[in-house]
């Protein structure tokens, strides 16, 4: 038991702090909670954490990976292409509005920095690869999420899509690149080698820490709703979650097969097409098109949907890990 929560203490620190988030903001007196809130700035905590995960992620593998990016550009596809057509069905079957669209806001997120590579590499998976898909897609998506969130909220007129861009490129572009230029130097080279373990248990910490102002901003609304969510309703959502990012693993897994890809550069497609950073859709759902609307509870896809791929992920990792194995030893030496 200890050795499994050590194994998966992020996943256990984000279940105690969306907990502990809701009933601090339920039940806490509201000037505190508000207080808390405006002391830290999401934006800025964001622009932090993905420098630092850019700066920790391994590059050195990149070029060879480069001169063969067909199964790159299908990760990306996958990912800010196909997984919102694939959540938008479901999207319009959830039972709050706040659910519907906190699950396209997941979708429409771009890959994660932290755990693509993590899990590619624990598969025995090509994380160059992974590494290209997380940063074409946090670059990209100063783009591509705006324009889904402006169709998503084509009724909205006061949507300001250049607006929303300019912030993305300020909180996501920005630090993401300049935390690539600080490795340039072979001092920040090492200075990232060296330290890259505390560097993702800081990164991950900061991510702990949105997940909680996210939540105390969403129990703080709960304290105006007439009633909570049905159960049925959470279920569904969670299933949801699950779904969306199972259909879009597989879909990458099919599509990297039929580029006729290795088995490692597959399990990084697969991985890095279908996962989705918390950070970034986070800072998606704090803009003013979105909390100016009735969605109080937005956050809980986001957290069930990164929650999902956590746990679905570590499951595969494993079973993809023999297969790796089975491979390296049934080639000729």
């Amino acid at each position: 038991m200890r050795a499994t929560l050590i194994r998966q203490w992020f996943l256990c620190a984000l279940a105690v702090m969306l907990a502990g988030g809701l009933i601090a903001g339920c039940y806490l007196p509201a000037v505190f909670v508000e207080q808390f809130l405006d002391a830290i700035h999401p934006a800025g905590t964001t622009a932090v954490v993905l420098f630092l995960m850019s700066f920790s992620l391994d590059t050195s593998r990149l070029r060879d990976t480069l001169r063969d990016p067909p199964a790159v550009l299908w990760g990306a596809v996958v990912n800010m292409g196909l997984t919102p057509l694939i959540a938008w069905p479901l999207a319009i079957l959830q039972a709050r509005p706040d659910f519907s669209l906190g699950l396209m806001v997941a979708a429409i997120s771009p890959c994660t920095l932290a755990t693509a590579s993590v899990f590619t590499r624990r598969a025995g998976g090509n994380d160059a690869i992974s590494l290209l898909v997380t940063l074409l897609t946090n670059c990209a998506c100063v783009v591509v999420s705006p324009l889904w969130l402006g169709v998503i909220l084509s009724e909205n007129s006061s949507l300001d899509l250049t607006g929303i861009m300019s912030k993305l490129g300020a909180c996501v572009l920005l630090p993401t690149l300049l935390g690539q230029l600080a490795q340039w130097p072979p001092a920040g080279q090492a200075l990232s080698r060296r330290h890259r373990g505390v560097i993702n248990f800081v990164s991950q910490c900061l991510v702990l820490l949105l997940v909680l102002i996210a939540a105390m901003r969403g129990g703080l609304m709960l304290r105006d709703q007439p009633s909570s969510p049905a159960v049925f309703a959470l279920v569904w959502l969670c299933g949801s979650c699950i779904a969306v990012h199972a259909a879009s693993l597989a879909i990458g897994w099919v599509g990297a097969r039929a580029l006729r890809a290795p088995l490692a550069d597959t399990i990084a497609v697969a991985f890095a097409g279908s996962q989705k950073t918390l950070p970034i859709a986070l800072f998606i759902a704090t803009q003013p098109v979105i909390t100016q609307q009735d969605v109080p509870l937005i956050t809980f896809p986001l957290l069930a949907f990164h929650a999902g791929q956590l746990l679905l992920d570590a499951m595969l990792a494993d079973r993809w890990a023999g297969l790796t194995r089975v491979q390296s030893l049934s080639e000729p030496r």
